[in-house]
């Protein structure tokens, strides 16, 4: 009886069930607190994270493409680049080169999805066909953002800066008629257009685009997700139309 028991324990440590399991494999995606909504939507609660947003959706699509467990770790937006070239996470989405100053010590992935800024203005005003239309006009943009398209404007005295420090008071100052155009991404005002339908339906965003800037994963050192790795995966995300998909829903249309 006993030498049957251990022919039985031998079968059972041979086929891996007296081991402990594998540890699956997790992808760690850092997550800037500074980030909103859409792109971002922490919970009131530290201890929950990350709850939804635009950033959450895709780093889920990423893992899986890669056979992995997302993990989204927040970390504040002045230690986005001490974290990552730490190893602390293995990639931080929603980025850019030009946005890093230790991008040179990263690595990059190909572009996830564009963020475009474009004007916005009342649907009873005259329209703005392009950029050069903006002189003399009342421009709203958001405080500490660069926009180097009309900054020539601003610097010549052609055309005034107002500042407003989010979105929801820039649309107050357009349908106001204290400013005669603002300045915001597409995603951002898709998401408050979707949350205000009523003050959106008396605004509209006009086709000129301001700035347009490839968002993509900067890659830590040591990740244990390679570039090519990466790259494979958004490949993937591409072909199969999950991206797509994703990205839809979050984009504004127009009426």
């Amino acid at each position: 009886m006993l030498k049957a028991h251990k022919t039985a324990l031998a079968l059972v440590l041979a086929l891996g069930g007296g081991l402990p399991a594998q540890a699956a494999a997790v992808l760690r995606i850092g997550v800037a607190d500074s980030d909103g909504p859409p792109i971002v939507e922490l919970a009131s609660d530290p201890q929950q994270g990350l709850v939804g947003g635009l950033y959450k959706e895709l780093g889920t699509a990423l893992a899986e493409e890669l056979g992995a467990t997302p993990q989204f770790i927040i970390v504040s937006r002045k230690r986005v680049e001490q974290n990552i070239e730490s190893n602390k996470v293995d990639i931080h989405c929603n980025a850019n080169p030009l946005w890093y100053g230790n991008a040179s010590r990263l690595g990059w992935t190909q572009e996830l999805y564009p963020q475009v800024e474009r004007l916005i203005a009342l649907k009873s005003g005259a329209p703005i066909r392009r950029i050069g239309e903006l002189a003399g006009k009342r421009i709203g943009t958001t405080r500490g953002y660069h926009y180097p398209a009309v900054e020539a404007l601003w610097a010549n005295g052609q055309a005034a800066r107002v500042d407003e420090a989010r979105i929801e008071l820039l649309m107050k100052s357009l349908q106001k008629k204290l400013i005669d155009v603002a300045i915001h991404s597409e995603l951002e005002f898709a998401y408050w257009a979707r949350s205000y339908p009523f003050e959106a339906s008396k605004v509209e965003m006009l086709p000129v685009v301001i700035s347009t800037m490839p968002t993509m994963c900067a890659v830590a050192p040591a990740s244990q997700y390679s570039v090519a790795q990466l790259n494979q995966a958004i490949a993937r995300l591409h072909k199969n139309g999950r991206l797509k998909t994703i990205l839809s829903a979050y984009q504004w249309q127009a009426n």
